[in-house]
């Protein structure tokens, strides 16, 4: 065999080996992709959203003394503005469509926002405090 002979390209077998591979490579990547994407969006809209009533809670201590009484208090970014009565000023934003609930504790001196994710079952995405702790749910802390 000539050296000429040995520099002809590739075979067809090995180009369509090399293009199945790739087919099995992407088919896993990209909805893990797909995934993470959405999983980034979820968690920061919660958080800014969290933050949002955290500050309007704030603001709303800073003038009565406390945080409020009763509860809990719940809105969803689908529905758009707070409660009339609670938070009137609060306008969530987003595309993720959380659910958001404040227990408000302690004779008024203390709260937990709640963030949950009605595309997975209500699952917990996360939870803040009046102190500013806040905890990610499992199924998000990857």
């Amino acid at each position: 065999m000539s050296k000429l002979d040995r520099n002809r390209g590739f075979s067809l077998t090995e180009l369509l080996l090399v293009l199945a591979i790739i087919g099995i490579l992407s088919s896993i990547a990209i909805p893990q992709f797909l995934g993470q994407r959405r999983r980034a969006r979820v968690i920061g809209d919660a958080q800014s959203n969290a933050r949002v009533l955290a500050m309007a809670l704030e603001g709303r201590k800073a003038e009565n003394g406390i945080y409020g009484t009763g509860g809990p208090y719940t809105w969803t970014v689908a529905a758009g503005a707070s409660d009339a009565t609670f938070l009137p000023a609060v306008s969530l934003q987003g595309t993720s469509n959380m659910n958001y609930s404040i227990a408000i504790t302690n004779g008024g001196l203390a709260y937990t926002i709640t963030v949950t994710d009605p595309s997975m079952a209500n699952a917990n995405v996360l939870t803040l405090n009046q102190m500013g702790t806040l905890s990610l749910d499992a199924t998000y802390n990857k």
